[in-house]
């Protein structure tokens, strides 16, 4: 019996360490670094839950630690937008959210999937957002789990092409 519990708890502890041992450095990164991006923005209308779809452009660059992504909206200029990332809790946390998973394809492809809690439509949720990502294509989905339900759906996803 000691041994069996033995064997638990050290399965445990593997399995507790390597998920907060989940992180990224900004080398990891670099591929996006001085790039430009075309696409498009789906995101789900909180009004009338509707799909919406907009025609998008994107910049990245990784400048002293931080990972600037400038956005332009063709057709609604007044939502552009500028963001900075810096990478936190050595490299566990991509801006406030907590990376829970990374991969890379035989392809190259990256995959990063983070978490975080906040709010949806005024509703305390989960978020998960899934970054992918390789020389030819970048996207964002962002998905949202409502507390107290099982159910997620995707709220918005970016789609880029590389210019």
């Amino acid at each position: 019996m000691k041994t069996v519990l033995t064997i638990v708890i050290a399965f445990l502890s593997l399995t507790l360490n390597s998920q907060s041992n989940t992180s990224i450095t900004l080398e990891e990164l670099n591929q996006l670094n001085n790039t430009k991006w075309v696409g498009e923005l789906m995101y789900v209308n909180y009004g009338d839950g509707q799909e919406v779809t907009l025609q998008t452009k994107m910049q990245i660059e990784i400048k002293n630690n931080k990972i600037l992504m400038s956005t332009q909206y063709d057709n609604e200029p007044s939502a552009n937008s500028q963001s900075t990332i810096k990478l936190k809790k050595n490299g566990t946390y991509f801006g406030n959210e907590k990376i829970i998973s990374k991969t890379i394809s035989k392809e190259g492809v990256r995959t990063l999937v983070t978490s975080y809690e906040g709010r949806d439509a005024n509703k305390p949720a989960t978020i998960l957002k899934t970054y992918t990502y390789d020389d030819s294509n970048f996207s964002v989905t962002k998905e949202v789990k409502f507390k107290g339900t099982s159910d997620t759906f995707i709220r918005n996803k970016y789609t880029y092409t590389k210019l």
